[in-house]
């Protein structure tokens, strides 16, 4: 199913890919979901996924006010990311110039790489620190 309207909230399944070459295309398909209420922000909740054309495309058709991405770098022994790079976070911020990005998903599975450190580090050397929220462990935020 790709869209759901339950108790007035529209879901709507975006796609994505959780890593690239062969250990991308072993990994399950990812679901991305964006969550819309005429009251509230338009919510992108991106998934396990990296920097990709399905990405880019649910920023675009969505226009997203809010975009959570799993930001941790996961890899495996070899291979590429399989969840967002700090490069990936920063092409979230440069195509979706309007969505404030929360990242999430650091440095709670041995697997992520990137700390929150570190991606503050790269956001503030591309100078876009201002657009991305690095979500701190049980930390909520409210964009009613």
């Amino acid at each position: 199913m790709e869209n759901l309207t339950w108790e007035g909230i529209e879901f709507r399944r975006t796609g994505g890919r959780h890593g690239t070459g062969e250990i991308g295309a072993a990994m399950a398909p990812v679901s991305g979901f964006v969550l819309h209420t005429p009251d509230e922000p338009i919510l992108y909740i991106a998934g396990d996924t990296i920097w990709c054309p399905e990405v880019e495309d649910a920023l675009t058709k969505y226009q997203p006010q809010v975009t959570v991405v799993n930001a941790g770098a996961a890899q495996f022994v070899t291979g590429d990311p399989i969840t967002m790079s700090d490069t990936d976070v920063a092409q979230v911020c440069y195509h979706a110039s309007e969505t404030t990005i929360i990242a999430v998903h650091m440095e709670a599975i041995n697997h992520c790489l990137l700390s929150r450190d570190d991606l503050q580090a790269f956001l503030d050397g591309e100078d876009i620190s201002q657009r991305v929220h690095i979500q701190a462990d049980g930390e909520r935020r409210n964009f009613s």
